[in-house]
């Protein structure tokens, strides 16, 4: 349990119905949260756990007192919001073996005065975007699931795979804003403690699938889904007595032009990154 007071005072600044003005605030928030969990073994390989908490959140300065460019958008705040209360249930699965282990969670949380920005049909005098916020009662809900395989014949070989799903809507029935597509990602990896003069160099091959949103907000556009691939090597290597981390990876090999669903960008019709290649070399070092 936890008791929670904050005061938040600001001073009135510049002319009152220009761009830029904020209005004076003078808050105080307190309140009391909790929470409460139980774990149980199965057998010595699974683990099953639960947690109910309340959770509470004051609205911060951004949100309260915006009145301004951000980024490429103009943000609008809300003097009048109040204070965000959740309430929050999750049950985690965990089996662990010799050679194979997952995880498999999910959650609920009911939130009270939620908080968030959305796009509106406004702009400014120029056409730029206006974002407001405001607050509604709303509830997020999803799930995890991971998997990690390494055969017993190859203990050197790495098998990786996980989901993620999150949905969430106002009181109203309309899905909220920004909320992340659901992803795959898996991942293939191999490491050694040693091959000739390279120490535990490891190699990976790797990916990332979004499926499409097709639940976007009012004002929100569906966004499509994409694959990314990435590959990456990585090794240790003994120069005299130094030792030295050498690694090479590369993002997006297939150079995928795509857009994020939490990309502020995608409004300007600017894809997110493409092809990247980034090489390494570390030297550490330690000070007695």
């Amino acid at each position: 349990m936890r008791f929670d007071m904050y005061k938040t005072k600001t001073f009135e600044l510049g002319i009152e119905g220009t761009s830029g003005y904020h209005a004076p605030v003078n808050k105080e928030f307190s309140n009391l949260n909790g929470s409460i969990g139980a774990t149980y073994s199965v057998n010595n390989k699974t683990t099953l756990r639960t947690n109910f908490a309340k959770g509470y959140r004051v609205p911060n300065l951004s949100e309260l007192t915006s009145n301004g460019m951000h980024g490429n958008r103009y943000e609008i705040g809300n003097e009048n919001l109040s204070p965000e209360n959740s309430f929050e249930t999750d049950l985690n699965m965990h089996y662990h073996g010799e050679f194979l282990s997952f995880d498999l969670a999910g959650f609920y949380n009911q939130i009270n005065d939620y908080i968030f920005i959305s796009p509106t049909t406004d702009t400014t005098s120029n056409g730029i975007s206006i974002y407001r916020f405001s607050q509604t009662n709303a509830t997020l809900h999803g799930g995890e699931a991971g998997i990690h395989f390494h055969p017993k014949s190859l203990p050197w070989l790495h098998i990786e795979g996980t989901y993620s799903l999150v949905i969430g809507k106002q009181e109203n029935g309309n899905y909220l804003p920004f909320i992340p597509a659901q992803k795959f990602r898996y991942e293939i990896r191999a490491e050694r403690e040693k091959i000739g003069f390279l120490k535990k160099p490891s190699i990976k091959l790797s990916a990332l699938t979004a499926l499409k949103q097709s639940n976007p907000s009012p004002y929100e556009t569906e966004t499509n889904g994409y694959t990314l691939v990435n590959f990456s090597i990585n090794t240790d290597i003994h120069v005299l007595r130094q030792i030295l981390n050498f690694g090479i990876s590369v993002n997006n090999i297939f150079d995928t032009q795509y857009f994020d669903h939490l990309s502020t960008l995608q409004p300007l019709n600017y894809y997110n990154q493409g092809r990247n290649i980034s090489i390494s070399l570390k030297i550490p070092f330690g000070i007695k």
